[in-house]
């Protein structure tokens, strides 16, 4: 592990040596940076969060080691307090991640994008510009999100390894989707352009563009 150094820029500030920080930059109290962080012009990084981290698998965790990667931080990013951005990940210019939130390895998330509280952002995820998450929000290994979509609070998106019986392959949601709180997509499932689930469903087969469906499963 990197060795980190005592910074006298925010109380109690741990640093790598060769993290970037840019110009005008908010830094909370307690806060991580690891090793190859960058963080951009005027972000701010609220008390307690950890930027870089590179995880520790269980001893049955069928994933993979953490790559060494830089961690990007956009300018103008906020990152809410206790949040952990691990290893890799890409935060895109202005988006904003609530606090307690957890962005996994080599997720990457677009310009604008609103993560609210309590997130799980997971490995590899793809998520695109303007794309808002109300608090609670899960997406498995690998999921893409593209532009605008929206979800409400304690929706679950779902992975093959979550659900071994399912088909393979991470769920996509096309553009401007929209699902409402409550929600669990099923793996291998794609949401189609501006389609839209009700709130509490259960979608266990694709949804069609410009569609709208609710209900266990979601017709």
């Amino acid at each position: 592990m990197t060795e980190l150094l005592a910074s006298d820029r925010a109380p109690y500030l741990l640093v790598a040596p060769d993290v970037v920080i840019g110009t005008d930059v908010e830094i909370g109290a307690h806060v991580v940076l690891h090793a190859g962080v960058v963080l951009g012009d005027r972000c701010r990084i609220d008390d307690g969060a950890v930027i870089g981290r590179r995880p520790r698998m269980g001893g049955r965790s069928g994933s993979p080691d953490a790559a060494v990667a830089p961690t990007l931080v956009g300018e103008d990013v906020v990152v809410g307090c206790h949040t952990v951005v691990n290893v890799g990940a890409v935060l895109g210019e202005r988006s904003w991640i609530g606090d307690h939130c957890l962005v996994r390895e080599g997720a990457r998330l677009g310009v604008d994008a609103s993560i609210g509280h309590a997130c799980t952002i997971g490995r590899d995820c793809v998520i695109g510009d303007r794309v808002r998450m109300q608090g609670y929000v899960g997406l498995a290994t690998g999921v893409v999100v593209e532009d605008d979509c929206f979800f409400g609070a304690q929706v679950i998106v779902n992975g093959g390894l979550t659900l071994g019986s399912r088909p393979s392959g991470p769920p996509v949601l096309r553009r401007g989707a929209r699902v409402g709180s409550g929600s669990q997509v099923l793996p291998g499932i794609e949401v189609g352009e501006r389609a839209v689930v009700g709130a509490g469903s259960v979608v266990v087969h694709d949804v069609a563009p410009g569609v709208t469906v609710r209900g266990v499963p979601a017709r």
